[in-house]
């Protein structure tokens, strides 16, 4: 089971841990919006720089045991499309290849639709992150768009898929 709740400066930590000294699976994460090795301050800074806008916030996934296991944001809250942006999706390692990333991306679905009134949810994934867009299309994402090489990670060239899920009007009946 997946529980989400916000963010707080403390889970910052976790998070780092999740990545380490991994500078690939940095930039997967990060798309070099943070500076490697990835530090809590660096987190926590921007959670704070959240706290003071209207259109972005951080989310913490817990597990079952209430352990914290996932994180991800939603910014770029648009209320008059009702829709918003995820992104800084990573999930523990202990986690991958259990499901978790697929109920945590569901349960942000259902907190964006049924929270906050959003009827399309948007996010990038890398294609080399194969693991992460599999996620996204079995949570019910959909590819709209794709920039072919437009991210530089070493010697790499990646390419990014732009992705959508649409709540559709369902009409209530009386």
């Amino acid at each position: 089971m997946v529980r989400l709740r916000p963010f707080k400066p403390q889970d910052a930590d976790e998070v780092c841990r999740w990545i380490g000294d991994d500078e690939r699976a940095f930039m997967m994460f990060t798309a070099g919006r943070y500076d490697f090795p990835l530090e809590a301050s660096q987190i926590i800074s921007r959670h704070y720089g959240f706290e003071k806008e209207n259109d972005a916030f951080m989310m913490t996934a817990l597990d079952e045991s209430g352990r914290v296991s996932g994180h991800f944001l939603f910014r770029m809250l648009d209320f008059e499309k009702n829709s918003v942006h995820m992104g800084f999706i990573i999930i523990s390692p202990e986690k991958r290849g259990k499901g978790f990333g697929r109920q945590m991306v569901s349960k942000a679905l259902e907190y964006a639709h049924s929270v906050m009134g959003m009827n399309k949810i948007t996010l990038g994934v890398f294609d080399c992150n194969e693991a992460a867009h599999r996620c996204y299309l079995a949570s019910g994402f959909k590819e709209k768009g794709y920039l072919k090489d437009c991210f530089e990670f070493k010697d790499e060239k990646w390419g990014l898929y732009e992705m959508e899920y649409i709540f559709e009007y369902k009409e209530e009946k009386e």
